[in-house]
């Protein structure tokens, strides 16, 4: 109901004082008090209506009149039984731009009151039926199978409002708008995944179109790195009862549709269970190759096709585990795999997951990656979009981790058992570097000593570098001496006492004292390269 509805009921006699621009305004409740501040009761949309009790000293009409303001109040109904409206009511409500009715001696606030709630009333059946009505359309599209596109197609045309369809990693699924950009895409699943609860508001400062306000639905009850959300524009708070009944019912019918999706790919991700087994018992040797090829090609993905393979590991502080564990990562790595390729096949092999992602045969970009030819970029290009996800996964409160490692490019079925044994070992390698949340590591990468290194079981790499490395520690922590930084320098400036001097910027035989001491306490002789080498190594261990 408007001001303007108000004022043309004849029975009423309302008059308009001040406010013509405010004849539009939406009515939603009606409130009456004489408190000389009434704000803590107040809510957007109210009529007010007052006796003006509280109008007895100057200043009181701009107080009373400014709490109405600052709570978002349609209007102000003022009763005439006690004479006229005082002017500086009239002037206040000019000033601050508040719509102004007198309401005469002869009209009860009761009978404005019933009559606001039974125009109300009707209103909000009509709005009922118009949802009632969408919520048919929708749950038709749903049965029939008319796919999220369908669906947001319907609903651009009744909500009235712009809404998208995100993942948690900020890739845009569907949505009535226009397409958003990829960094704002971003900044919302950020804040999507940081909220305390839902739906959450949240405002983009950016420059340019993305700026403005917008609220944060979540789609589904699944781990949010990999659920959906709904990102409406504007605050759900200012918005019609009808239009939130209608913003969730379209999130509970996404989640049916994603639901139905999910439900569909069961068969590919028993197919990706299988090839994956077959690839880790031995897939280019004897009769495995033709079993995989004939696999992947009930999955759709031709055998003499080029793959990057990848392992990723991924732990989190609160996420699922157990047997449902597997479900959450594979969801995760099959859409940090999507920005390269949607027909990945993605599947649980002992603590790590397994990604299969073709690869494209066609020139990629020049700064795509270091290999000449076009193919070999896609594992870089792979390696990129996870890096690129890094921001986001450290938005999410279950602090995820990564360690992800990943093949060059792999030609036809016998080269992926090959593959395999490479993301493996690359993503041993990450794990041994990861100082970060997300450690990826692409077969290229690996220097002959790490891949040595990422072979052998962490208990035995601990127990070598103690071993060399523990009394240089002991004896720096107690005496300052910067054993450890010497000995690092000293390697690297191929075991010369002056170039490493020069870099440290000490004097000469102060190094030569600490390799002494180094030798002392080690055992060891850094005049020999067996002993320079296990030094090196014992170094690189993380």
């Amino acid at each position: 109901m408007r001001v303007r509805d108000l004022l043309d009921v004849p029975g009423l006699g309302l008059s308009l004082l001040t406010g013509v621009s405010g004849m539009d305004q939406t009515i939603r409740h009606v409130y009456t008090t004489d408190l000389p501040d009434p704000s803590r009761y107040l809510t957007p949309g109210d009529l007010v209506l007052t006796g003006l009790i509280w109008c007895r000293e100057p200043g009181d009409a701009d107080r009373f009149v400014s709490a109405l303001v600052e709570a978002g109040v349609a209007a102000l109904g003022a009763g005439e039984a006690l004479g006229q409206v005082p002017a500086e009511v009239i002037q206040a409500c000019g000033r601050h731009g508040i719509t102004l009715l007198a309401v005469p001696a002869e009209t009860s606030f009761a009978a404005v009151t019933e009559e606001v709630g039974r125009r109300l009333s009707g209103d909000r059946a009509t709005a009922m039926t118009r949802v009632l009505g969408r919520r048919r359309l929708l749950l038709s599209a749903v049965a029939e199978g008319a796919g999220l596109d369908a669906m947001f197609r319907l609903m651009s045309r009744e909500l009235g409002v712009e809404c998208w369809l995100l993942t948690g990693l900020g890739r845009v699924v569907g949505g009535t708008g226009a397409l958003l950009s990829g960094p704002l895409a971003r900044r919302l699943a950020c804040e999507y995944l940081k909220a305390d609860r839902q739906p959450a508001p949240t405002e983009v400062s950016a420059p340019g179109a993305d700026a403005g306000k917008y609220t944060l639905f979540g789609v589904g009850s699944e781990p949010r790195i990999t659920s959906w959300f709904l990102a409406c524009a504007g605050r759900e708070q200012d918005w019609p009862h009808e239009l939130r009944e209608s913003v969730a019912e379209l999130t509970a019918d996404v989640a049916l549709e994603r639901a139905r999706l999910d439900a569909a790919r069961t068969g590919d991700r028993k197919l990706a269970e299988a090839i994956v087994t077959m690839l880790a018992s031995g897939g280019g040797e004897g009769t495995a190759p033709a079993e995989i090829a004939s696999l992947m090609r009930a999955a759709g993905l031709p055998p003499d096709g080029c793959y990057v393979v990848a392992a990723m590991s991924a732990a989190a502080s609160a996420m699922v585990t157990g047997p449902n564990a597997d479900r959450w990562r594979c969801d995760l790595a099959g859409e940090l795999a999507m920005p390269l390729a949607e027909g990945a096949l993605v599947a649980p092999l002992g603590d790590e997951i397994v990604l299969l992602v073709p690869s494209p045969r066609d020139p990629a970009p020049a700064d795509a990656g270091p290999a000449p030819d076009g193919t070999a970029s896609a594992a870089h290009l792979f390696a990129a979009a996870i890096r690129g996800a890094q921001p986001v996964l450290e938005s999410d409160r279950s602090r995820i981790r990564l360690t992800v490692g990943v093949s060059a490019p792999a030609e036809g079925v016998t080269a992926l058992s090959g593959a395999w044994h490479e993301a493996g070992s690359a993503r041993r390698l990450a794990a041994l570097r990861g100082a970060t949340s997300v450690s990826v590591v692409t077969s290229d990468e690996v220097a002959s000593h790490e891949l040595l290194l990422a072979t052998v079981p962490a208990s035995v790499l601990r127990s070598f570098r103690e071993r060399l490395l523990g009394p240089l520690v002991a004896y720096d922590n107690r005496h300052r001496a910067e054993l450890l930084p010497t000995l690092r320098e000293f390697l690297a400036c191929s075991g010369s006492p002056n170039a490493c001097a020069a870099k440290m910027y000490v004097h000469v035989n102060t190094v030569r004292y600490r390799i002494r001491r180094i030798e002392k306490l080690t055992g060891r002789d850094l005049s020999s390269l067996n002993d320079q080498v296990d030094f090196f190594l014992a170094l690189r261990i993380r």
